[in-house]
């Protein structure tokens, strides 16, 4: 893993991967979430998390005249609108999905023990999982669970590698190092450069368009309207 995993050229102007904007649009407020999990396949993924299987499909990136505002994970799934959209791939050990509203953070659907957190419920079985997000209040987060077991959870504000606690496990500390500081006020893009550095995942969205992608509508009514 590199001292630093982005270059500057590569993120926006809150610190964030240029490219995790371009899926959310600059028609919308950030409200970003990134999972990563080890040795599972994107589609075993997407329906723990709550996609109807049958709804997966391919998915190509579309191009986009400069000014469009429209989310690239909303243009991708076109005609379909749902309230939700999740997009997911495979980079080498590693599947990450992207969730264009953030409703995934929370899992409701789950029969054993609702609510469960995503990262939790992604990681049992013996995976490595992690999440990061970004709300529109501006809170970010991060997340990383081994086995079914929560290591690391910051709900306010990601900590400096300096800040870290005695264990923190040695591959979160690397992605802390790798994220490095993004020096323009507040740092709302780190817990995405952490996911992006602890995956591998792509650094441009030239690099995502490489990458064979799948995409779904995800039911949203049991997050919205829970009791």
């Amino acid at each position: 893993m590199p001292e630093l995993y982005f270059d500057p050229g590569t993120l926006d102007e809150a610190g964030c991967p240029a490219w995790i904007s371009a899926l959310a649009g600059e028609e919308h407020d950030p409200n970003h979430l990134v999972h990563v999990v080890r040795d599972l396949e994107p589609a075993d993924a997407l329906e723990l998390l709550g996609v109807d299987r049958q709804a997966i499909r391919p998915c190509e990136l579309p191009t986009r005249n400069p000014g469009e505002l429209t989310p690239l994970a909303r243009a991708a799934i076109h005609p379909l609108n749902p309230t939700v959209v999740l997009m997911a791939a495979r980079i080498g050990d590693w599947t990450f999905i992207y969730d264009d509203l953030g409703e995934t953070l929370c899992l409701w659907h789950l029969p054993d023990r609702p609510p469960m957190d995503a990262t939790e419920a992604l990681s049992i079985k013996g995976k490595v999982a992690a999440t990061g997000n970004i709300a529109i209040t501006g809170q970010v987060g991060f997340t990383y669970a081994v086995n079914g077991k929560i290591l690391v959870q910051e709900t306010e504000d990601v900590p400096s590698s300096t800040e870290l606690g005695e264990n923190t496990p040695a591959k979160v500390r690397a992605a802390v190092k790798a994220a490095g500081i993004f020096d323009s006020g507040d740092d709302y893009g780190v817990s995405m450069r952490m996911i992006c550095a602890l995956a591998g995942l792509p650094r441009t969205l030239d690099e995502l368009r490489q990458i064979p992608l799948l995409v779904a509508p995800l039911d949203s009514r049991p997050y919205l309207f829970r009791p």
